[in-house]
This record gives C-alpha cells, sequence and structure tokens, in this order.
C-alpha cells in the first residue's frame, strides 16, 4: 500500500499557490507539491545546504537581450 503524507499550506501563501495552479492548469495542492520537488527538490537541497547560490546560476544578460 502507498504511503500518504499531508502537508499544510501556510495561509499567507495560498493566494500564491492559487496563482500557480491558475496559471499552470495544475488542479490539485498535492499535484503541485509533487511536480516542485520531483522538478526542483534536487536544486532546493543544494542551496539550502549553500552548495550552490543564487547568483552562481544567474544568465548574464546580453546586449542583444537588453
Amino acid at each position: 500500500m502507498a504511503r500518504q503524507v499531508r502537508a499544510v499550506i501556510s495561509p499567507d501563501l495560498v493566494p500564491v499557490v492559487e496563482s500557480v495552479m491558475a496559471a499552470t492548469g495544475i488542479t490539485t495542492y498535492s499535484q503541485l507539491v509533487c511536480l516542485l520537488i520531483k522538478n526542483f527538490g534536487n536544486e532546493l537541497t543544494q542551496r539550502l545546504k549553500g552548495e550552490i547560490s543564487t547568483l552562481a546560476q544567474q544568465k548574464p544578460v546580453d546586449s542583444n537581450d537588453a
């Protein structure tokens, strides 16, 4: 039997969550959380551990982009 885990979304984050869901077509909170963890979990872990920084990941602005 699959193990289920429940998460609570802070009330101040609900508008952000609902905005993401509306923009992406994601229909459930569970689906959103699963997709975020699957796609960004490793990067989040590395950032929280200080193994990579936000600045190191930013791409420089090319003169053609400006």
